[in-house]
């Protein structure tokens, strides 16, 4: 059994011998500490035994992108629009968030004229091999997720507006709000009605990261009312292809609104912040047909294998058991991991899933 047969089979409560296990990113930072510590090159999944996800070569936001340019600088810091007509601050030292001054939409008009860079039909978009790479992609032992940042009907509008703007334009602008979202679903229909022709993908990942520590950024009264309907017509329009599983990705804690992913046709979530609260067993108790990604404390498994095998102790028979879940850290593996942690990390999962998981 490969890689996508065993995740496949996870997606579908089923318990296969070989564990799908991959994790979700690593910090740029961490892959340069590893390497100081013994990684070979900047892939650690080759030399964990781990899988690794990604994406087909297709421009999946604006086309064309607009051109970064470095507006102002000092000695800490660049002032750059990035191509995505973002106008941020951003560090020299680090890879840290950067402070976002202003987005390209701040009303109907702004959204109008980035008209000729959300055109689906693009050729653009597509590499001139894509029949090469269709045929290699068909080959692969790899976990090949079906969207990026443009599934999505919050996360896509912030990155246009910016969280503020977003916030405000619920209450002040809400034609803005749906004439967006009417786009984007038609943008990501016949974007998508290409691809799928060619290409044949293991989920489909919805980007939101719609919550902070205390809970959701909107209402759900107001997720329920701008974003329900078109989550709905999206799952609806992709299960339309096949066997269809929808993983939706966000942050912080996200309790109040699993109900009402459910409700629209979303299967399961990540990373499920544990400093936000979020915990795993809880979720799978609550939730038994839910798919589960992640969960694991990063911040425990940066503190040694006591507390490592704490962690895992802790949780991952419970999920085993239960199936539907898929072991990884709460987040990107941060530079506080040491690579020979990180390797044992990787280890103990496995002891744990032959000992707990498997059917």
């Amino acid at each position: 059994m490969n890689f996508n047969e065993s995740l496949r089979a996870m997606l579908h409560f089923e318990k296969p011998d070989q564990l799908c296990q991959f994790e979700w990113g690593y910090w740029p930072e961490t892959i340069e500490r590893w390497q100081r510590e013994g990684l070979r090159g900047d892939r650690p999944w080759e030399e964990t035994g781990l899988t690794h996800y990604h994406r087909v070569p297709v421009q999946v936001r604006f086309c064309p992108l607009f051109e970064e340019k470095v507006l102002s600088e000092n000695a800490e810091t660049r002032v750059i629009r990035d191509t995505w007509g973002i106008t941020k601050e951003v560090s020299r030292e680090s890879t840290a968030l950067p402070r976002y001054l202003k987005h390209p939409v701040e009303n109907l008009r702004d959204f109008e004229q980035l008209m000729e860079r959300l055109d689906p039909r693009d050729p653009r978009r597509f590499p001139a091999n894509w029949s090469e790479e269709t045929r290699r992609l068909k080959q692969r032992n790899s976990i090949l997720v079906m969207g990026e940042i443009e599934i999505s009907f919050f996360g896509w509008h912030r990155d246009l507006m910016g969280v503020e703007n977003l916030l405000l334009a619920y209450y002040d602008q809400p034609e803005l709000i749906h004439a967006i979202s009417r786009h984007h679903l038609h943008f990501i229909r016949e974007l998508y009605s290409r691809i799928l022709k060619d290409v044949a993908f293991d989920f489909v990942f919805v980007w939101e990261d719609m919550s902070y520590k205390n809970g959701p950024l909107i209402s759900p009264a107001l997720v329920r009312e701008f974003i329900l309907p078109y989550y709905r017509e999206l799952t609806s329009f992709f299960r339309g292809f096949g066997d269809m599983k929808f993983i939706l990705d966000s942050d912080g804690d996200v309790s109040q609104l699993i109900p009402l992913f459910i409700e629209a046709g979303i299967d399961g979530m990540l990373p499920f912040e544990v400093a936000a609260g979020m915990d795993i067993r809880r979720v799978a108790e609550e939730y038994p047909h839910f798919l589960i990604a992640g969960g694991l404390d990063k911040r425990e498994i940066a503190k040694g294998r006591a507390a490592i095998d704490r962690e895992l102790e802790s949780k991952l028979p419970v999920l085993f058991r239960r199936g539907g879940y898929l072991p990884s850290l709460d987040h990107h593996v941060p530079p506080e991991v040491g690579w020979e942690d990180f390797q044992y990390y990787v280890s103990r999962v496995r002891e744990l899933y032959r000992q707990y998981g498997r059917g």
